[in-house]
């Protein structure tokens, strides 16, 4: 009989990668047991959570979350291999926006088994990264709102930001055996990369190298943070353009040089964060430590050199203004 592994993200641990590559690469995948099926014209089943999570049309499914997840079912159930549902929106904590998931393998009981994987990274990352995706799409919420939000409530923008909360969500309808954490800088750092992570962890025997690439295998990869920022100040309210966005990039590279690492928060913010991060994670490898003990979420180095936004001098400000008024003149 086949199982299901469900892959629920979180945002922003190179999710839509996986799912472009696994999507590109389906047939060689059912090959070696893994069926990853195409349910929309988007590679992520997303559309998998609209009975619960209220997504744009674009994601939505012609039967529906239900139904189509009683279609799986009556599909693979009774088929050899390993059906694998991806979208990092099973894992949204925002109360209206959380998935069912007792209900949801209740669906899928035909199955041998259900699991779950789910990829985390260090939080001052994170969330830096839900801002930067944020600015994709409108102007995203200050840096110090969002430090305050995850002090105050655990979570921003509707995502966990304490992950012992996605867990005990998980623990509702999964065995601790049934979870698998994954560290996102240590797949980053496996010899395949990320998706040859993934492909270890569902035991599929083949390596990434044998998939086709698309997109330079770096899907929906995000711009710097600090001159997105400066650009979103540039424009606020409006949703900073991508051109002004990289007129702040090129004004950032010259200013602190090609290899200047940039963080969101100021000094004191990612101080906070790091201690926030610390303290919940250490508690989250200590819950695992049955199933997994070798589980850990990397830690940054604190003392490692950065340009925090309190860095950001008037130089960098008045070169920005000046590439931003000579690329709007043409």
């Amino acid at each position: 009989m086949a199982r299901v592994v469900l892959h629920i993200g979180t945002h922003k641990t190179a999710t839509t990668t996986i799912q472009d590559m696994f999507a590109h690469n389906a047939d060689l995948l059912r090959q070696h047991g893994v069926i990853y099926p195409r349910l929309s014209r988007v590679a992520g089943h997303h559309g998998l959570v609209m009975e619960w999570n209220k997504l744009p049309d674009m994601y939505a499914l012609p039967q529906g979350s239900i139904e189509t997840l009683k279609q799986l079912a009556r599909d693979y159930a009774r088929v050899p291999g390993t059906l694998v549902l991806s979208s990092e929106e099973f894992s949204r904590g925002k109360p209206g926006a959380q998935v069912d998931f007792r209900a949801m393998r209740e669906l899928l009981s035909d199955f041998e088994s259900v699991s779950v994987v789910c990829v985390l990274r260090e939080q001052w990352q994170f969330m830096q990264s839900i801002y930067l995706q944020a600015s994709k799409e409108r102007q995203p919420p200050k840096p110090s709102t969002m430090v305050d939000s995850v002090l105050r409530r655990d979570m921003t923008d509707g995502l966990w930001i304490d992950y012992n909360l996605l867990y005990d969500h998980l623990l509702s309808a999964f065995a601790p055996e049934e979870i698998t954490f994954l560290d996102f800088d240590a797949c980053r750092r496996h010899r395949d990369g990320v998706v040859g992570a993934m492909l270890d962890t569902l035991g599929c025997g083949l390596p990434a190298s044998s998939l086709q690439v698309v997109h330079d295998g770096l899907s929906n990869v995000s711009p710097l943070a600090l001159p997105t920022f400066a650009a979103c100040v540039i424009t606020e309210p409006e949703q900073a353009a991508p051109w002004v966005i990289d007129c702040a990039t090129g004004a950032f590279r010259i200013e602190y040089g090609e290899e200047a690492k940039s963080c969101l928060w100021t000094y004191p913010e990612f101080q906070q964060l790091f201690a926030y991060a610390k303290e919940r994670n250490g508690r989250l490898s200590e819950r695992r430590k049955a199933v997994q003990p070798e589980f850990r979420i990397a830690e940054s180095d604190p003392e490692e050199n950065r340009v925090y936004r309190d860095g950001l001098n008037t130089s960098f400000w008045i070169r920005c203004s000046r590439w931003i008024y000579r690329a709007r003149r043409g």
